[in-house]
């Protein structure tokens, strides 16, 4: 029969036998747990840097906006000004258009009342039909014959004198 010994023997190499295995396995359980502390650290460090990453975002986001807003408004202001100075211009456009016509009307006119070429005071009629022609090749315009001063209005010789400045 069985001696209760060789039965306690059986029992003490199986428990260490289990022992051994138990042993083995937490020494690899361990190193998987350092490696999983490792990564946590890891990943302590990657969730940091992507909370500091996004609150740069979001800085950059207000940021943004506020230059947004505040070019919106510069380009709302130049536009009401280009409006405006549209505005202006075209009621100079109409207006030189009523002078333009009224001159036109008022030439035609004096034209019809007078047979001969309306010329300037001063502008006699041969210096007007062959025109002076200066080293540029251009025809010079007809000399004004000054009368005396006696004769001219301040508003005239004014001009007369601003004609002469300018050739």
């Amino acid at each position: 029969m069985l001696d209760l010994s060789n039965i306690e023997l059986g029992f003490n190499i199986l428990v260490a036998i289990l022992l051994v295995a138990t042993i083995v396995y937490a020494v690899i359980l361990n190193k998987k747990l350092d490696a999983l502390r490792e990564a946590k650290a890891e990943m302590e460090e990657l969730i940091r840097s992507f909370a500091e990453t996004t609150a740069k975002a979001e800085k950059s986001l207000v940021e943004f906006k506020v230059h947004a807003s505040n070019t919106g408004l510069g380009l709302e202001k130049n536009t009401s000004r280009a409006d405006d100075i549209l505005s202006d211009l075209s009621y100079l456009v109409d207006r030189a258009e009523v002078v333009a016509d009224r001159l036109e009307g008022d030439l035609g006119l004096a034209r019809k009342q007078s047979p001969g070429t309306l010329l300037p005071k001063g502008v006699l009629k041969s210096d007007a039909n062959a025109p002076e022609v200066s080293r540029s090749g251009r025809a010079k315009a007809p000399e004004v014959k000054e009368k005396k001063n006696k004769e001219l209005s301040p508003a005239a010789e004014d001009l007369l004198k601003a004609l002469k400045g300018m050739r």
